[in-house]
């Protein structure tokens, strides 16, 4: 019973990892960009009806009849969080995550429900019908910290040749636009930084665009240097001391979250050895030991 429930609660987070999950998106080349320009209102709206996946065309009908109907409120999360999660909040609001929330707590539950009546153990049912419940939000956090560890490991080697391209006498808006160029290795704070700088093209300052996208990213590093940045553009000093000092304190940073990790794991393994030998303590030697002083005690 307990593994068909495992084995069902494991096939329903996989699922949803599988929808909320990250799939990187092809870069569209200059051709296709201006192929696009060109598009009609209505042919536009089928080309984006073309790109869009299988939960946008499928699931998301069913979800959004549902939840009119059952009146669902929406979950109580900041919206910033499925930004910072990588999801556009109108291919995904608080209303339906909380409707696929109560699906994969449903769902959970009637997997975990057929092995009871072999055993007719359904305390069982509650538990995992819990586990499906907040596997969304574990999934959309674990995709958070995923992109925001990504964000992080690229920050210093930008900082590094952002402060190269100033002091060749670059300006900033083109030293960003030159490091955000698509390649090969195109990366998370790469996409940001090009969609600062759409925003930036609209109209906005480049200060403005640039606390959107911190704002988007949660990265608290990222946060230091885009007010580091607005500073110093307001104040009129050089950018490429406020720059060296960043990256010196992103690297620091660094530094210091490798060693709490390393910390972390030496803690996990005296669990592992602590769940290992700690039965076998029991069994051999606390066990036989209270035997024998219970028989030399009552005979």
């Amino acid at each position: 019973m307990i593994v068909g429930a495992l084995a069902g609660a494991i096939a329903c987070f996989l699922g949803l990892q599988a929808l909320l999950g990250s799939h990187p998106k092809a870069a569209l080349n200059p051709s296709e960009l201006i192929r696009m320009s060109t598009l009609s209102p209505i042919e536009w709206r089928l080309h984006q009806l073309h790109r869009e996946g299988w939960y946008q065309r499928w699931l998301r009908p069913l979800v959004a009849v549902w939840a009119s109907r059952l009146r669902i409120k929406p979950t109580r999360l900041e919206p910033e969080f499925l930004v910072q999660a990588g999801i556009d909040p109108t291919r995904l609001n608080m209303v339906e995550l909380r409707m696929l929330r109560l699906l994969a707590a449903a769902s959970a539950a009637a997997v975990g429900l057929l092995p009871t009546f072999l055993t007719g153990a359904f305390t069982m049912v509650p538990l995992f019908a819990w586990l499906g419940y907040i596997a969304p939000v574990r999934v959309l956090a674990a995709r958070r910290r995923r992109r925001q560890v990504a964000l992080l490991a690229d920050l210093p080697e930008l900082i590094g040749m952002l402060r190269a391209f100033l002091a060749a006498g670059m300006s900033l808006e083109r030293a960003l636009h030159v490091l955000s160029v698509p390649g090969p290795p195109d990366s998370e704070l790469k996409q940001e930084i090009r969609a600062a700088l759409a925003r930036y093209g609209l109209g906005i300052s480049i200060e403005e665009a640039l606390e959107e996208m911190s704002a988007r990213t949660g990265v608290d590093d990222i946060q230091a240097l885009v007010t580091a940045l607005s500073q110093s553009k307001r104040a009129g000093t050089g950018l490429e001391t406020s720059l060296h000092d960043q990256e010196l304190m992103v690297r620091m940073n660094r530094r210091n979250r490798a060693t709490a990790q390393a910390g972390a794991v030496s803690t996990r393994l005296l669990a592992v050895l602590a769940g290992i030998y700690l039965p076998e303590f029991v069994l051999l030697i606390i066990i036989p030991l209270f035997w024998g002083i219970m028989q030399r005690a009552f005979g």
